[in-house]
């Protein structure tokens, strides 16, 4: 996919960012991330959306560089910032594409949240992807990405918009809201449907709804589905190094690798 196609992708986020805060209130805090915020000093989290794990790095007192290639979403998540007590002067919002970052000499600790890179690996090749990311950071930096993978003998990861155990092709209530707080959505609705030809890919539907069962707002999210050995060799040769993979078992994989350089672990 070209940088303007992906840039078609991206602006379609921009009337999904009233309901953005919604969702990223709902997504697991990776098990790594507590002890990684340990020694971190900046943070960048990409694609940063609304703003995921923002109170994790609040009381980190991390230096935070938010990145998103849409305004919506980048001005939602420094809304979010100031909410959980990041401070200004020590948080750095950027509208950048993932395939065209600018370098990062600060950073020491990348999140990548909630399956961005499956999904960013729908519109850009994940060689592609992780080599642009690694290009931008020092040596040394980790990165800590949550990815949606499947496991020999057993089905995919399980997480807050795709769960195996479902029947696919079916509209299901999966989530309630309180109207005031959502863009007037008090139901969202949705359903999954895994395509397994020579691309393992995976299409999730949603349909926002008021108390009054009338659709408001409707998207869907396409991604790339992960096995970890496809995923550890990608990293591998776009100059990622110490690749570590802690399985999902009820919610999303984790996998936290370093640009070569210095060991993170």
């Amino acid at each position: 996919m070209t940088s303007a196609q992906a840039t078609e992708v991206i602006d379609g986020y921009r009337e999904r960012a009233p309901f953005a805060r919604a969702e990223t209130a709902a997504i697991t805090r990776p098990r790594l991330l507590r002890g990684l915020l340990r020694t971190a000093r900046h943070v960048a989290e990409l694609p940063c959306g609304a703003g995921y794990f923002l109170a994790d790095y609040a009381d980190a007192h991390a230096e935070v560089t938010l990145i998103d290639g849409n305004l919506a979403m980048l001005a939602t998540a420094i809304e979010h910032a100031h909410t959980v007590g990041l401070p200004t002067e020590r948080t750095y919002p950027q509208l950048r594409l993932l395939q065209e970052l600018d370098p990062l000499p600060t950073v020491d600790l990348v999140v990548m949240p909630n399956a961005a890179l499956n999904q960013l690996a729908c519109q850009t090749s994940l060689a592609d992807l992780l080599t642009g990311i690694r290009i931008a950071l020092m040596p040394g930096v980790a990165l800590l990405a949550q990815v949606l993978c499947s496991h020999p003998g057993e089905d995919l990861d399980t997480s807050g918009f795709y769960d195996p155990a479902r029947q696919h092709g079916v509209w299901f209530a999966d989530r309630y809201f309180n109207p005031t707080d959502v863009a007037g959505a008090a139901l969202r609705r949705r359903r999954q449907r895994r395509n397994r030809g020579p691309l393992d890919r995976l299409r999730v539907e949603f349909d926002y709804q008021n108390t009054r069962c009338t659709s408001v707002h409707t998207t869907a999210v396409d991604l790339q589905v992960f096995s970890t050995t496809d995923l550890t060799d990608a990293l591998i040769e776009s100059g990622f190094g110490h690749v570590r993979f802690l399985p999902g078992h009820g919610g999303l994989s984790e996998i936290l690798a370093a640009t070569d350089g210095g060991p993170r672990s």
